[in-house]
């Protein structure tokens, strides 16, 4: 425990005096609120009011970090003005925050023998680094009880910390245990499945949680969704692959498979033993034969998902040999997905570019054209309510791509601690610095003959001492030593200019703005900028958006973020402000929305440009395809 020394503060006499005596269990109190609360952060905002009520602080606040989720809070009790404590607690409350350990500083009152105490604990994440921390005030407080109190809130946020963990809601296998035949029907039912489509922005995307929540619920080895495009099977996931490339063996063979199921119409399995194999698999259907081969003998199946008679999608699954499918299994498996099987065929509808509707379209009148039976006045009207349907009501991502620069999120201004002249710079523009590397030396000729010429005055008074000391003079003596100590003060002052003419690095980071070589030998005035640090990790992008794409623009927008030196790396960002104001940049009436990196900007640097990538969320394709034409009607004609 860092306990700081003693300061002085206002009169707290009239501004603290709620007692401290507490009314409850608080290790009780925060136990309930984590089997009664959702979120971590709702979790440790309460946690503050528990806290703050036990200790009776007339002040606390919290700063935690779950995340992208931050957390920043504060509570008071007591009849005091939270103002009063806001912005001492804050700047200790910062302090403890680069610290990550318990910390105490004892402030004593003017008058009296009052004292307050500035209590802070670090909050913990899961993986056991530090995510924030919690500060308070305590007052009026005895300086014995500081450590007492100190240890007691560590313990409690040490406590809150633990209960994070259990936060977020329950397992798969407690949901299954507890819930799972309630939610086993709820996936059965085609609400649910379109709820889930509705989720996702593509089929593809909808095919791939599908398969990867069926390999791990099911312990499969590998777990695949195709759909049925007019009658062939086009594969949309496969579990554990992010992408899928038609031409490579795996899939030509997995394909081909499903195809086979197709063509069955019923659920194909081939394996070492097991009651599937002279019941539904006969000896004609051999390439789920040669797939069981090709998987060096592991269990192989497929299930056809369909609504009614008609077949949508084939469901594969690959397992190991000692795992057999069974009939059971394989039923439970086709009656719980089924369902999905309309939802991937709406969310690749939803999906479709403009051509790929047309292209739909086409075929759908065709095929009713050719049909027996069809009629061709009614297909042609179809064919128009879904050209209609699907460009008037269809959706697509709207994203906009702006210009963009890398500015520091963070900049640490170094200026010249006394007028003097500049006599060596060691760093410029661009360079990595470490905290207290020396990035200039101001001449200190002129302060260290000041130092000399006092050092030789103050023995000058030591003789004048020791004279009158042998003379029995008390006056002489007392006036030497008084002349003594100003001199020392006066050195003092001189050799602590001399050690602030050499200008050291406050942070680890880059030198965003300091060439001093052409200013070697000129004087530079007290509190002139020298170096401007930024750290090297902590950028935000600068996005310019046209004054067409200001009314989409908003905070919260996410998107990626491109530089001109590396466009094959892209970096999530954020928006997080857009300036109310416009500003001219290359003659260009823009405004700015400033955008923080979601991870690390490694290979970043102050000033690269590049182009961000917004995405601003659905539109109706008519809106895509038009807005730009109706917006130039609308300021050219007065429309």
């Amino acid at each position: 425990m860092d306990i700081s020394r003693p300061q002085t503060t206002p009169d707290i006499t009239s501004s603290a005096t709620v007692s401290q005596a507490p009314q409850s269990d608080p290790y009780t109190e925060i136990l309930s609120l984590a089997r009664s609360t959702p979120s971590k952060s709702a979790f440790m905002a309460k946690v503050l009011r528990c806290l703050t009520k036990y200790f009776a602080s007339p002040y606390a606040a919290v700063h935690v970090q779950y995340a992208s989720e931050v957390l920043h809070d504060h509570f008071h009790v007591g009849p005091t003005d939270p103002k009063f404590w806001k912005a001492s607690l804050e700047d200790f409350l910062t302090e403890s925050l680069t610290e990550n350990r318990p910390r105490a500083r004892l402030l004593k009152s003017r008058a009296g023998d009052d004292a307050v105490a500035f209590l802070s604990a670090p909050v913990y994440e899961e993986s056991g680094s530090a995510a924030g921390a919690l500060a308070m005030v305590v007052a009026p407080i005895r300086p014995t009880d500081v450590s007492r109190h100190l240890s007691t809130l560590e313990s409690l946020t040490r406590l809150a910390s633990a209960c994070t963990r259990a936060l977020g809601g329950p397992s798969e296998s407690e949901d299954s245990k507890a819930g799972g035949a309630a939610s086993a029907a709820r996936a059965r039912t085609p609400i649910a499945a379109l709820a889930k489509a509705a989720k996702c922005e593509s089929a593809e995307e909808l095919a791939f949680s599908i398969t990867n929540e069926l390999r791990n619920k099911l312990g499969c080895e590998q777990v695949a969704i195709g759909l049925v495009v007019r009658h062939r099977v086009k594969v949309l996931a496969v579990s554990g692959l992010d992408q899928i490339s038609t031409r490579s063996p795996g899939i030509v063979s997995l394909t081909a498979a499903m195809e086979e199921c197709l063509d069955a119409k019923a659920p194909l399995a081939y394996q070492r033993e097991g009651e599937w194999m002279d019941d539904l698999l006969p000896p004609r259907y051999r390439i789920h034969k040669q797939w069981h081969a090709a998987a060096k003998g592991d269990a192989v199946a497929s299930v056809p998902l369909g609504e009614g008679d008609k077949l949508l999608a084939v469901l594969s699954l690959r397992n190991r040999a000692d795992r057999p499918f069974t009939k059971r299994q394989l039923e439970a498996i086709r009656s719980r997905v089924e369902p999905m099987a309309t939802a991937l065929l709406f969310a690749r509808r939803a999906s479709r570019g403009l051509a790929q509707h047309v292209l739909d379209g086409a075929h759908a009148a065709v095929t009713s054209l050719v049909s027996r039976g069809g009629y061709g006045r009614k297909s042609l009207v179809v064919l128009a309510v879904l050209l209609f349907s699907g460009f008037f009501f269809g959706s697509m991502p709207y994203r906009i791509t702006v210009p963009s620069v890398v500015t520091p999120a963070v900049v640490r201004h170094v200026a010249a601690p006394y007028e003097g002249v500049l006599a060596v710079a060691y760093v410029m523009e661009g360079d990595l610095v470490r905290r207290g590397d020396v990035l200039c030396e101001l001449d200190r000729r002129d302060i260290n003959q000041q130092i000399n010429a006092l050092k030789a005055e103050l023995s000058v008074l030591e003789t004048e001492k020791d004279r009158g000391m042998a003379a029995e003079s008390p006056v002489e003596v007392r006036l030497a030593l008084a002349k003594q100590h100003l001199v020392r003060a006066r050195l003092d002052i001189a050799a602590s200019r001399a050690r602030r003419a050499t200008l050291r690095a406050p942070i680890d980071g880059i030198v965003v703005l300091g060439d001093l070589r052409k200013m070697i030998g000129t004087v530079v005035a007290q509190g002139d900028p020298l170096f401007e640090l930024a750290p090297v990790d902590e950028w935000r992008i600068e996005l310019e958006i046209p004054e067409a794409l200001a009314a989409d623009t908003r905070t919260g927008l996410a998107g990626v973020f491109a530089s001109f030196a590396q466009p094959e790396v892209s970096h999530a960002l954020e928006i997080g402000w857009v300036r109310p104001a416009a500003e001219t940049r290359d003659h260009r009436n823009v405004f700015i929305a400033e955008a923080d990196l979601s991870a690390s900007g490694a290979g970043l640097l102050p000033g690269m440009e590049g182009v961000s990538r917004v995405d601003i969320g659905r539109r109706r394709v008519w809106w895509l395809t038009f807005h730009k034409t109706i917006d130039y009607l609308r300021m050219r004609m007065w429309l």
